[in-house]
């Protein structure tokens, strides 16, 4: 049970203060993520423009960025908290930053993390890297109606899409830092699972988009867009284990399903991995082979 009142403003200075004073963990007062005392808390600024956080359903869901400005978003810290607190389903509590100036924060009381995803933003020197995006959903009903404090602003515009070129450059930043070209597995939260990298992710569909905006293998036009106004794609690791943009491939769902069920997915295959190839010469880019990866 929260000891703070839902609909109530707090002075974020006092509550780090106050956890101190009690012997406790204070958290990082200018961090979004952060425990205070004993409570892992969101402190969701409104004022700075998050593409990624953003009301679902206020005040029952929303989506939240996850920490790290500059490079890679990765597995640690208040991610990673936010991860643990998911699996085992433990509250998080939210506020609300209320005025742009000073430290008054609405609190809106107990949420749950009910999952994340990986996707790909612009760090705060301008880098196109990976990023992490929490959705939430609220434990209960506030007892009274809290969004007449809330701060409406409009939500921030997504970003431009990246060009394969930049998408290209910033794969090749990652590969002269040592990344390699296994798929890549989950940490701790996820050991288990096959992780799909977003940057190649975004880079297969720019790709597909630039050359007609159709499915990788059958040619048609994936029927509806998403979100961000694009055709929407799914990426097939033609070999599971490899993690290249020369072995992914961007189709459309049906043809999704017939690479994972059908009788006749392994010599699809292997025509499929001959268009990539085509694909990527064309554009000048390199082509591994399955032994220089895996060995």
């Amino acid at each position: 049970m929260s000891k703070y009142v839902v609909g109530q403003e707090y002075d974020r200075t006092v509550l780090h203060a106050a956890a101190k004073a009690a012997g406790l963990d204070p958290g990082i007062a200018y961090r979004g993520i952060t425990v205070v005392g004993e409570d892992l808390c969101i402190f969701w600024n409104p004022f700075k423009k998050l593409y990624a956080n953003a009301w679902i359903d206020m005040p029952r869901e929303f989506t939240y960025s996850g920490e790290g400005t500059l490079g890679h978003q990765v597995e640690k810290g208040g991610n990673l908290r936010l991860m643990q607190h998911g699996e085992a389903g433990a509250p998080v509590l939210l506020f609300v930053k209320v005025a742009r100036s000073g430290s008054r924060w609405l609190h809106m009381g107990e949420y749950q993390v009910t999952g994340h995803e990986w996707g790909t933003s612009k760090d705060d020197e301008g880098n196109w890297r990976r990023d992490l995006r929490f959705t939430f959903a609220a434990l209960e009903q506030p007892a009274h109606d809290v969004t007449t404090k809330v701060p409406t602003l409009p939500r921030a515009a997504p970003p431009v899409p990246p060009t394969e070129a930049a998408l290209w450059a910033a794969l090749e930043k990652d590969r002269a830092a040592g990344s390699g070209g296994r798929r890549r597995r989950g940490t701790r939260t996820h050991r288990d699972k096959r992780l799909s990298d977003p940057l190649k992710t975004a880079y297969v569909v720019q790709r597909a988009i630039d050359f007609g905006g159709t499915c990788e293998l059958c040619g048609v036009e994936p029927g509806w867009v998403g979100d961000d106004g694009r055709p929407h794609f799914q990426a097939h690791h033609i070999n599971p284990d490899i993690d290249l943009v020369d072995w992914i491939s961007a189709l459309c769902g049906t043809c999704h399903d017939r690479m994972h069920h059908a009788t006749d997915r392994a010599t699809t295959a292997v025509q499929l991995r001959s268009k990539i190839r085509e694909r990527q010469e064309e554009l000048g880019r390199p082509i591994t082979t399955s032994e220089a990866v895996l060995g």
